[in-house]
């Protein structure tokens, strides 16, 4: 279900802008931005969400002390103020949640370029001729394919699709076994180079060559850079965030208690994803975050140019004595 869902549309909308630019690294650039594009109008409502929750926060404040010994009479009266203003306390997370599915998505596309990029069909005996072509040509070469070197079609498939676009970059198109290939650039072939950096990697991979003070290779060294920019511009987006949705320092506050986890949450698993998955990954998240901080700075100056949209009411009370009565 996933995989028709988020997967396979995401495949196509990248294989259609990276078969226009030809680049790994621009068709993620682009891919990201026009995701971003379609998802304005949620991030629209989302910082509305936040904007009225921010106005009625005075309210609940003055609720909270006279009801401070009447848990279930605070509760009421705070869900008759969310309703009567449409309030939903899940509207400012919905842009976040829906960003994992991206990324899981995303992922599975960088992870099988082939598939998705280059719109391979792997039923086709052709396709699983060239493989075993292309595998048994890097073992003859005198290659090390590790756990690739006896793999079978379907191994490849799944997880060896970026393996294989680099052994057909090095055995070519010369005979290929592909309908219709007679020489040249192999088909397969699809340029991860983005500024002098190979987008297939993980940064992770500069760790050992700086354990071994190997530095012969700077390109795989500064693939580091990528998780340190996707952290600091995630930490940037999350502090945007938080002083658009007006978010003052009180420590007892239940909010911000939970904002300041998030502050430190977010950056670590940006750290840990960026470093160990294709810098890809990375590149889409440093993009994805400064698009969502450009966002964010439209999106509320608009909303302060419309500010009878978040405008907030209170519920008229009733009233506790009924009629006056006349003297």
């Amino acid at each position: 279900m996933f995989e028709y869902l988020i997967t396979r549309p995401m495949g196509f909308i990248i294989e259609f802008i990276y078969g226009l630019v030809a680049n790994y690294g621009l068709a993620i650039i682009i891919f990201t931005v026009v995701i971003k594009m379609i998802l304005m109008p949620l991030n629209v409502r989302s910082q509305r969400a936040m904007k009225k929750q921010q106005k009625v926060q005075p309210i609940i404040a003055e609720l909270q002390k006279k009801y401070a010994n009447d848990q279930e009479k605070l509760q009421r009266e705070m869900m008759k103020i969310y309703k009567e203003n449409n309030i939903s306390m899940s509207g400012g997370c919905l842009p976040m949640l829906i960003q994992m599915p991206i990324l899981i998505g995303l992922y599975q596309v960088i992870q099988r370029p082939i598939s998705y990029l280059i719109g391979v069909d792997w039923s086709l005996d052709s396709v699983v001729n060239e493989v075993y072509r292309l595998r048994d040509a890097m073992v003859s070469l005198g290659y090390n394919l590790s756990s690739y070197a006896e793999a079978t079609v379907d191994v490849i498939r799944k997880s060896g699709q970026i393996q294989l676009s680099k052994w057909a970059e090095v055995v070519g198109a010369n005979g290929s076994l592909l309908d219709g290939v007679t020489g040249g650039t192999h088909p397969w072939v699809i340029n991860f180079n983005f500024l002098g950096l190979d987008l297939s990697n993980a940064p992770s991979a500069a760790f050992s060559r700086i354990m071994a003070l190997d530095f012969s290779n700077w390109s795989i060294i500064a693939l580091l850079a990528i998780p340190i920019l996707a952290i600091v511009a995630q930490l940037i987006s999350m502090k945007v965030s938080q002083a658009q949705s007006g978010q003052k320092n009180d420590s007892n506050s239940q909010a911000n208690q939970m904002s300041k986890t998030m502050l430190w949450m977010m950056p670590v698993m940006t750290g840990f994803f960026t470093i160990t998955l294709p810098s890809g990954i990375g590149l889409y998240w440093i993009i994805s975050a400064v698009v969502q901080i450009i966002q964010q700075l439209v999106i509320n100056y608009y909303l302060d140019k419309k500010g009878e949209d978040v405008v907030v009411t209170i519920p008229e009370k009733t009233q506790k004595h009924g009629k006056k009565r006349k003297k």
